[in-house]
């Protein structure tokens, strides 16, 4: 049962060499600023509190850092629309050697604002770091996700969910103040992601480009080959597998753009399926952990020292849901998981609000230990159901010609999101509070998504296009339960007029 669900070795290797240019410096960049906030900070006070008397107030700080910090998602809103041209202009692989050569420059800018010293170039530097990396993300999903054999397709995406929590872990790491976070060395930090982008560099020509891509350009021979070295099969199987493909890709007569996903009926409503998991992710409060835990921790209570150490540890956590969850994904599919996890998240939710208000109230340092304890469950269920899931959802729920649009609108979605929250977030903060910032964004968009999912999200396990379909039309319907409800209204209003005349 095992090795039926289970991908080879080599197939493993290969989502590791992939995430490792993809979803492993999304990661990355999404928590480096978090534990070496303090340094940043400094140069930011540096460079643009120099052009004012009196310096700038930690308030207004914040808030400018808290754009500075969203502006990555700013540049991978761009990328976004970049995906579809190109994943089918110049293919999955090469497009991968174009977003991380991208990466490289965009952290070698990082590097010189600090020495500059440039605010302006380091904000420039954030945008086109985002804008690749939004790219390289959901290519390399795309990538494994034509590539690997669909029993296993579930375990291999997740792949690339534990890679990102990985890219976490070691950007927790890395960027703490007692390491590189500081003020003399914040920018080795970025050193140290180039070079393991170069290591990412050396390997992927070793790799053939995704059976798709080949299939849909016509290179049916090179498609043979990169099916037998994907899956480990025969010359017959590898045709047998190829035929289901073009199959596929005929049912289509064209390649779907975004703007088709959107306008087309048959499209819209699965596009907007996925749009729906990927808003519930973002909203789920995951991008202000990323983003800020480091400080939300210092605010309950706890030392620099504790709240460095506990975002690494959260990290680590995370790690080990996505492990857990890429054995279990194709034993329980996508549906339960997805359900069953936001639901996870908004009780988490829940609690972290009560925390952080209790704290406000009573200044109980005790209760910053408690919320390191919600968060790293809040980090199990996001871990172990959206967010991996988020990173090939979408592309299950359509068809191939329309599964590099459908990544298009998935990442923009994402990362509007994310910049949007990450953007709004400290600005509330200092309006409102973090107890009640935090219950209005991450609490009431979870619940309605939930809702929406449980009636209209079908599952996507081992499934192609036609069978997703015949998946949804089997979803309970809320108009049908009204409907029950009121045929037994009537049903019962009935049999007691029956009663009634029966008795007279």
């Amino acid at each position: 049962m095992a090795g039926k669900h289970m991908p080879s070795l080599r197939m493993i290797v290969v989502a590791l060499i992939t995430s490792l240019g993809g979803s492993f410096h999304f990661g990355f960049q999404i928590v480096l600023t978090n534990p070496a906030e303090d340094a940043f900070l400094n140069f930011l006070n540096m460079t643009l509190g120099s052009h004012y008397k009196n310096g700038l107030s930690e308030s207004t700080l914040e808030n400018i850092w808290s754009f500075v910090v969203a502006v990555v998602f700013l540049g991978a809103v761009f990328g976004s629309l970049m995906i579809r041209p190109l994943a089918d202009k110049i293919g999955r692989k090469r497009g991968l050697y174009v977003s991380i050569g991208g990466q490289m420059i965009s952290g070698g800018l990082s590097m010189t604002a600090k020495f500059i010293p440039s605010f302006i170039l380091y904000v420039i530097s954030r945008i086109t770091m985002g804008f690749f990396v939004s790219i390289s993300l959901y290519l390399s999903a795309l990538y494994l996700s034509e590539s690997s054999p669909k029993e296993c397709r579930g375990a291999i995406g997740m792949i690339t969910g534990v890679c990102v929590q990985l890219g976490t872990v070691f950007g927790s790491i890395v960027a703490m103040p007692e390491l590189l976070g500081t003020v003399k060395l914040w920018d080795m930090i970025y050193l140290v992601e180039i070079c393991i982008m170069a290591v990412f560099y050396v390997m992927l020509p070793f790799l053939p480009e995704s059976p798709g891509f080949l299939i849909q350009k016509g290179k049916l021979a090179e498609a043979t080959q990169a099916i037998q070295y994907f899956q480990k099969c025969s010359e017959d199987k590898a045709n047998i597998i190829m035929t289901e493909i073009q199959d596929e890709q005929e049912k289509a007569t064209r390649k779907y753009t975004v703007w088709d996903c959107l306008k087309k009926r048959s499209l819209r409503k699965n596009v907007f399926i996925g749009l729906v998991v990927i808003f519930a992710m973002s909203f789920s409060g995951i991008a202000v952990i990323n983003a800020f835990a480091f400080q939300i921790l210092c605010s309950t209570g706890l030392t620099v020292l504790e709240a460095s150490f506990a975002n690494v540890g959260i990290a680590l956590v995370s790690v080990l849901a996505s492990g857990l969850a890429s054995v279990i994904v194709d034993r329980f599919g996508r549906r339960p998981l997805l359900l069953i996890s936001f639901v996870a998240i908004l009780i988490c939710n829940f609690f972290v609000f009560g925390l952080m208000y209790t704290f406000d109230m009573y200044q109980y340092r005790v209760l910053g230990y408690l919320l390191i304890l919600v968060i790293c469950l809040f980090i199990i269920s996001f871990a172990i159901g959206p967010g991996p899931l988020c990173f090939f959802i979408n592309a299950e729920l359509v068809g191939q010609a329309a599964r590099s649009a459908s990544q298009s609108c998935a990442s923009f979605m994402q990362m509007f999101c994310r910049f949007l929250l990450v953007t709004s977030f400290m600005p509330m903060k200092n309006q409102l509070g973090e107890s009640w910032s935090y219950l209005i964004l991450f609490i009431v968009p979870v619940f309605v998504s939930i809702i929406y999912l449980y009636f209209n999200l079908p599952e996507t396990k081992n499934k192609n296009a036609a069978e997703v379909e015949e998946a949804m039309a089997k979803l309970p319907s809320i108009y049908a339960i009204f409907k029950c409800e009121k045929t037994e209204e009537t049903s019962s209003i009935d049999e007691k007029s029956t009663d009634f005349d029966n008795s007279i």
